[in-house]
């Protein structure tokens, strides 16, 4: 064999050797990148992350990608590395190029990509924050259009290699599939934030429509009242009972525009109306109220009027009817646990004698106010996590007779 043809047999086989590196190399830079893109979730991540890869990978001075703007026909830079970029992902000075102008907007409206060894002999090149002699542009296509373009520059001539062309254009690929997945991502949390917001008003005017049928029960029964004190002649009695049924209401619309109201709101409600039917009934049960002092009642906040129909059934299920002892509604409000508790304690007749004793309409009376509460109470849990429930125990002597009913509130303390 000629010296001639043993020396090109050795420079063949240099060339395939680095020409297998080259290859290695170009996989191991694409390789980084796709595994860099996974971890993006957002369209402006996946941007700001090739931009930056770019920079470090591929050892570029200049990145830069725009979006195609197809409303006005101009690309706008998006996300940018090098001397345009700045500290939280914001473009220096970012510019637009209208489609088909310079190098940027023909590879934009062409689609094809452009390897640009001197810029100085390309008339279409526009200089951004300074002149480069080597560019590079690849346009990005998504859905079968070209949604913006990677473009890159560099200070020296013919810095750009068809090696970068074959990387860039497989970024370019890659970038694409992020995007589309991050639109549909994107599609789906949104349309989700608005399933949610629909769900949301649902439930808020459902529990609107619940509080605006706040039992009525006790108001018929005040206004009557008020009528027997009245044609009676008791006036004393009638404008007292007048006044704390005014009081009462008045406590009650200022409350009722919204579900959380402050303990300190709720109790007053629930004190002026066991005073009201405590003037109804001619004092016939004593009331207790204790409150702890480490509650601090105006930060802490309830669902408005929650326990006011277990108090309303303490009262005349529970204590009007009994026949001997003196009947005692007892109240208490603590925290236990990061709990708010409620405890609301009758020495009545209990809940079997009672049921013996009501008539159907007192019962579904009952039973409709007690349905509303605990509807409203599982759309409250289901709106703002408050794990808020009602438990009832029915309480007996040490022989088993009745000693009343114990109704317990809990909730997770809240500050609204």
């Amino acid at each position: 064999m000629s010296r001639v043809a043993s020396n090109e047999k050795i420079r063949q086989s240099i060339n395939h050797r680095q020409s297998l590196k080259n290859e290695l190399e170009a996989e191991r830079i694409i390789n980084a990148f796709a595994m860099s893109l996974l971890e993006q979730t957002t369209v402006e991540d996946v941007l700001w992350d090739v931009a930056k890869n770019c920079i470090a990978r591929l050892n570029f001075v200049d990145c830069v990608i725009y979006q195609l703007d197809k409303e006005r026909n101009v690309l706008v830079q998006q996300a940018a590395h090098g001397p345009k970029s700045m500290p939280m992902n914001v473009i220096l000075q970012p510019i637009e190029i209208p489609l088909g102008s310079g190098i940027v907007g023909a590879v934009a409206e062409s689609g094809r990509a452009e390897l640009i060894g001197d810029t100085s002999l390309d008339k279409r090149y526009i200089a951004d924050d300074a002149v480069r002699y080597s560019e590079i542009t690849v346009p990005i296509w998504v859905n079968g259009q070209v949604w913006g373009v990677l473009d890159a520059e560099h200070p020296q001539k013919n810095f750009f290699m068809p090696r970068h062309l074959k990387i860039l254009s497989t970024v370019a690929a890659l970038c694409a599939q992020k995007i589309k997945q991050a639109d549909v991502e994107q599609a789906y949390r949104q349309a989700e934030r608005q399933l949610m917001e629909t769900k949301k008003r649902v439930a808020e005017t459902k529990l609107m429509a619940l509080r605006m049928q706040m039992n009525p029960h006790f108001i018929f029964n005040s206004l009557n009242s008020i009528n027997k004190f009245i044609l009676q002649n008791d006036v004393d009695r009638a404008s007292d009972l007048l006044t704390k049924f005014s009081r009462l209401i008045r406590q009650v619309l200022a409350n009722s525009k919204t579900e959380w109201v402050s303990l300190r709101n709720e109790l007053k409600v629930l004190q002026i109306y066991v005073e009201l039917e405590q003037l109804r009934c001619d004092n016939k049960f004593e009331v207790k109220l204790n409150v702890s002092d480490d509650l601090d009642q105006d930060v802490l906040h309830v669902p408005l009027l929650i326990t006011q129909p277990y108090v309303e059934n303490a009262i005349w299920h529970g204590l009007l009817p009994m026949k001997e002892g003196v009947p005692v509604l007892q109240i208490d409000c603590c925290k236990h646990n990061n709990q708010l508790i409620i405890d609301i304690q009758d020495n009545g007749i209990g809940r079997e004698a009672s049921g013996r004793l009501r008539t159907n309409s007192l019962t579904a009376h009952k039973s409709h106010g007690i349905t509303i509460t605990e509807e409203r109470l599982n759309l409250v849990n289901e709106m703002y996590g408050a794990d808020a429930c009602i438990t009832i125990t029915d309480q007996y002597k040490a022989g088993g007779a009745p000693a009343g009913t114990h109704v317990r509130f809990t909730q997770k303390l809240l500050n609204q």
